[in-house]
């Protein structure tokens, strides 16, 4: 239960008054915003409840259903109301965030005692508005000198620890970072100290607010580039929905996955949506360019980050000219359609992604996807995009439009609109490898595999023969072949095998949760 009291006087006031310390030889005593609460000694009373009071949510911390999510999906009216409930039901509530802010603050109240004036600041999807119910925390340690602390004029300065050895000490301060996390932090578990990447982090788990979480050092340009994030989402409506409906396609299509790899990620899948936002089309534009944010940045807007990566862009959004953005309004439905036609036919091959720019720019190496870091330009955020992964996203944005307009101009099915493109892996793997030609026609699972196995060769054949006659898919081929094999050893009783281990694992996977 997550309790926000008036004012921070009262909230000194219970911890002060009401909150102990644990009697036990084998705890070493910590103050923490998270508490629990004791049985009262002795007799009990029974506390008649307020009827005023309630509770603000309830169980507002776990994601949605996946079952009633998309049964909601299927009674909206249009493709647009399907997007804007997708993002309504899954996108990181207020409830969230709280919580994410109250582990910053845990950390803070921890590393008090080493440092002068720290903070720990969340920055990544959790505070840049385009997180979703349950992402991950990415959290920094920073060591704020403030002018006060640094006045010349003062002649006693504190003795202090120099750190020598350049990126290495910064290491070792992560190193004692993870030593506090498991000894003095209550809820944090699995540590993991992963010091040599290009951004040391330290990953745990933090069980009582039930979040993963990444920390690391002096990381400053990360949390600059959260709020360029969220200045994007907030000046239209429709950023974060179109965002939200591109990433669960991307992990629908196995595009994105939760490990790293030679595969997208949700961020660079972000800079490919507001870049889109940033074409100048007949009808307009949804977003400026983050040149025009620069352009128009005041003394108040100046930061610069570590290694002097200039951070400087305009953060009062009411001070950016009106024509500079908001002539598109075209619906969420449109925006989405025209997204996957734009990549469709974009030039991975020789141009670079920059919302810097808000055009295609000429790629300075032979990387197979380049998508040009906002902040620091030198950097390339999809570098790890391997080749084959950078067609299949090809391939994918082809069929996406695809499907989605030919969803549009026929009538309404289970998998209409969106359902289409976010349905789960294995009923939409399936279906590819089942689908005949161009037709939505499928091939029916109970038809082809009778458990009784009372059909004829005959029969079994020509149904096959009927379903294949036109454009048929390698999958159903496949399964002819396999059929084949099983008839011929019929009387032996054998299994019914698959060359393809793909197909099998589909197949016996639709069959055991009764999906057809």
């Amino acid at each position: 239960m997550l309790i926000e009291f008036c004012s921070e006087d009262n909230l000194k006031n219970v911890i002060q008054n009401c909150s102990s310390h644990q009697k036990d030889i084998e705890v070493m005593a910590s103050n923490s915003p998270f508490l629990w609460f004791r049985a009262a000694p002795g007799k009990k009373e029974k506390l008649v409840a307020p009827t005023s009071k309630s509770l603000l949510t309830k169980d507002g911390n776990s994601p949605p259903n996946e079952d009633v999510l998309f049964e909601e999906l299927l009674k909206c009216s249009t493709v647009s109301d399907q997007i804007q409930l997708l993002y309504d039901k899954t996108k990181l509530n207020d409830l969230g965030v709280r919580l994410r802010y109250m582990v910053a603050r845990q950390l803070e109240v921890i590393f008090e005692s080493l440092y002068a004036n720290i903070a720990i600041r969340p920055f990544g999807s959790s505070v840049n508005g385009f997180g979703r119910m349950g992402c991950d925390l990415d959290l920094v340690l920073t060591n704020v000198v403030t002018k006060e602390m640094s006045d010349a004029n003062k002649r006693l300065v504190f003795q202090e620890k120099r750190c020598e050895g350049g990126r290495s000490a910064w290491q070792r301060q992560l190193e004692l970072a993870a030593e506090l996390l498991e000894l003095r932090a209550a809820g944090a578990t699995r540590v993991q100290r992963i010091l040599h990447a290009r951004v040391p982090i330290v990953k745990y788990a933090h069980e009582l607010a039930d979040v993963e979480c990444d920390l690391c050092y002096s990381n400053m340009s990360g949390v600059y580039m959260s709020e360029l994030l969220w200045l994007f989402g907030s000046l239209d409506s429709r950023v974060r929905p179109l965002t939200f409906a591109v990433r669960r396609w991307a992990a629908a299509a196995g595009l994105t996955s939760a490990h790293p790899g030679r595969w997208i990620t949700n961020f660079p899948l972000t800079l490919l949506v507001l870049f889109f936002l940033q074409q100048d089309t007949k009808a307009g534009r949804v977003l400026p360019t983050l040149k025009e944010l620069v352009k128009m940045a005041g003394k108040d807007d100046i930061r610069v980050a570590e290694e002097n990566v200039n951070c400087t862009f305009l953060r009062d959004m009411n001070k950016l000219s009106p024509d500079s953005y908001g002539q598109n309004r075209d619906s969420l439905e449109t925006l989405l359609l025209q997204f996957f036609e734009f990549y469709a036919q974009f030039d991975f091959q020789d141009k670079a992604i920059s919302i810097n720019d808000g055009v295609p720019v000429r790629k300075p190496n032979a990387l197979p996807l380049y998508i040009v870091n906002p902040l620091e330009q030198a950097l390339n955020v999809s570098r790890n995009v391997s080749y084959e992964e950078c067609q299949r996203l090809q391939a994918e944005v082809r069929n996406a439009a695809w499907q989605l307009e030919a969803g549009l101009e026929g009538q309404k099915s289970d998998d209409w609109g969106l359902l289409g493109l976010i349905e789960r892996k294995a009923s939409r793997g399936l279906k590819k490898l089942l689908r005949v030609g161009n037709s939505h026609r499928l091939v029916s699972v109970k038809d082809l595999f009778r458990d009784n196995e009372k059909e004829s060769e005959e029969g079994i054949r020509s149904k096959l023969e009927r379903l294949t006659q036109k454009n048929e898919t390698e999958g159903v081929r496949e399964m002819k072949k396999d059929l084949d094999n099983k008839i011929e050893g019929k009387g032996r009783n054998e299994p019914l095998k698959f060359k393809n281990r793909q197909v099998a694992n589909e197949v016996m996977r639709i069959r055991r949760n009764k999906l057809l």
